[in-house]
């Protein structure tokens, strides 16, 4: 089995403004064509799965059925749509919830980079926002 090697996440530029919290631009998708893996750190199997929303060189906002409480830290396989299917491994902690916790069904959250599992990750991601317009 190949070893797995942790890759820091790119570090960002502060975003201006007091509300916005994100330090990199974001890149829409349509979620209906997204999917998440999602487990907790150190699980072996991934046991949620979710819609990206949008994703850039520092984190993702995903929705899943389950509501993870900001600070849990996450892996996710990410596949990203497109005429060629990207797929990236990383770590990364929930930052914040995007949806009322306390209403039933799916909740959107801010999950923040920690590490790629693999350089290609990092790579094949800042390739694909290149390739989709948005700057890395």
């Amino acid at each position: 089995m190949p070893r797995k090697t942790s890759v820091p996440a790119a570090p960002g530029t502060p975003a201006p403004g007091i509300a916005e919290a994100r330090q990199a631009p974001r890149l829409k998708l349509p979620a209906m064509y997204t999917l998440v893996r999602v487990r907790p750190m150190g699980r072996e199997k991934y046991i949620w799965t979710g819609f990206i929303y949008d994703v850039s060189d520092t984190g993702m906002r995903i929705e899943l059925d389950c509501d993870l409480d900001p600070g849990t830290q996450v892996e996710v396989r990410a596949m990203l749509p497109g005429a060629r299917q990207t797929t990236i491994h990383a770590t990364g902690h929930i930052v914040r919830r995007h949806d009322d916790h306390d209403e039933p069904g799916p909740v959107r959250m801010g999950l923040e980079f920690d590490s790629f599992n693999h350089a290609d990750d990092r790579m094949r991601l800042s390739a694909y926002l290149a390739n989709s317009g948005l700057a890395a």
